[in-house]
């Protein structure tokens, strides 16, 4: 019984022993990779942009400067300073390599113009600070302007405010409590509706208001 079990195990370390295979001396302890040619001559007008960003410190950027594989950030820079351009990805050269190109900004239509003049906005002290400079009034005054506003007539707004030039309809009285609130925000905003209705009853413009909100100056209201 013991040669048998002494067999078995013997035949078992055997196969064991020819399954663990010795490493191949041969394989490469590093792979080498093939240098890529990345030399390319750019089309006449077209700027190489070079590692060293400072290079770029003094250049004067131009309209329709084309860059090829990127773009320096002092472009970038220009374009966001000046508003009116940005850099935008073009058409890639002959030989794919990626290109950009400063491009001047699209005129925005009136309705990009009326959301962005919307979204102007002030501190409720730059607001009761400028009316009170311009009209002599807080918005203490104001709430009660507002009051007698909604006892008024057709005649009576006619005849208290002669030079607003988009008058209120007076069938429509203005909600006190909700303007209390927006009186006690922190910021106001011009496309807010109460504030163009206060502006109304101050017998000020909408381009009064406009630009008081743009230029944080009181003096646009007088």
């Amino acid at each position: 019984m013991d040669e048998i079990l002494n067999e078995i195990n013997e035949t078992i370390v055997e196969e064991t022993t020819q399954d663990i295979q010795e490493p191949d001396d041969t394989q490469p302890d590093t792979i080498e990779i093939p240098d890529i040619d990345t030399s390319f001559e750019p089309d006449e007008g077209e700027v190489i942009v070079p590692v060293d960003w400072s290079e770029w410190d003094e250049h004067e950027f131009t309209e329709g400067e084309i860059f090829t594989g990127e773009y320096p950030p002092q472009a970038a820079i220009w374009c966001n300073e000046s508003g009116e351009y940005r850099i935008e990805e073009i058409d890639p050269d002959a030989e794919g390599n990626v290109r950009y190109q400063i491009t001047k900004n699209p005129e925005p239509t009136e309705e990009e113009i009326a959301e962005r003049n919307a979204m102007l906005n002030l501190t409720a002290a730059d607001v009761e600070r400028g009316i009170y400079k311009a009209k002599g009034i807080d918005f203490d005054d104001i709430i009660k302007m507002v009051k007698e506003f909604n006892s008024l007539t057709v005649e009576g707004l006619d005849e208290n405010n002669p030079s607003t030039s988009q008058p209120i309809n007076p069938s429509t009285p203005i909600d006190i409590k909700a303007l209390k609130i927006e009186l006690k925000a922190n910021n106001f905003y011009y496309g807010n509706p109460y504030v163009k209705q206060v502006g109304q009853l101050l017998g000020l413009t909408d381009e009064q208001m406009l630009e008081f909100f743009k230029t944080n100056d009181y003096t646009k209201l007088i």
